[in-house]
């Protein structure tokens, strides 16, 4: 969980910055600026939901998942229209689709269950009939 929340926190700072490029300087992430904003947004608020979605992804409780996503939704939503109060932003319908887009295909990511991540699941959990290490005293 902490990591969605360290995630939002960067995805807040870079769509409420003024020029979020300028802070970055000479870094490699100064490579970001040549890539297009949508893919920027979609690829933000997609991993901002596969992060977050796999924080509740194994609870037996739909109802997390339900304000997970709305809670998503909403901060797209609400970036987009603070834009309008910061210089050098503008809100743009396209960056709302965008980001709309990226929740729901981290979303999908996790809700199915690409086989990647069912395996990296199972790879993870210790195997006690055959792991020595994992005796239990």
């Amino acid at each position: 969980m902490a990591a969605c929340v360290g995630l939002i926190a960067v995805v807040s700072w870079a769509l409420l910055s003024p020029m979020p490029f300028a802070a970055v300087g000479d870094t490699p992430l100064s490579a970001l600026s040549t890539v297009s904003d949508l893919l920027l947004h979609c690829g933000a608020y997609g991993l901002l939901s596969f992060v977050c979605s796999l924080a509740v992804a194994d609870r037996q409780n739909d109802g997390a998942r339900r304000v997970l996503l709305a809670l998503l939704i909403a901060h797209g939503v609400v970036s987009e229209l603070l834009q309008t109060l910061i210089p050098y932003r503008s809100c743009d319908p396209f960056d709302f689709l965008a980001n709309m887009t990226g929740i729901a295909m981290g979303t999908v990511a996790v809700t199915w269950e690409i086989p990647f991540f069912r395996y990296a699941k199972i790879a993870m959990i210790p195997n006690h009939a055959t792991d020595p290490t994992s005796v239990e005293r």
